[in-house]
């Protein structure tokens, strides 16, 4: 099981891979301005996000 955890920070909706989170970008946030980067917390915590 991997320790990687993508989270849209424009939604706040959960991934497992990379591919995911972009493909769920271009479909729902197509205009949006994305700003990509690693957050060191863990995934079962609530992160804060963006709305």
């Amino acid at each position: 099981m991997s320790n990687r955890h993508h989270r849209c920070n424009l939604c706040g909706k959960d991934f497992e891979t990379g591919a995911g989170l972009r493909d769920h970008v271009e479909r729902r946030h197509p205009k949006s301005d994305v700003h990509w980067w690693v957050v060191a917390e863990s995934p079962e915590r609530d992160l804060q996000f963006e709305r």
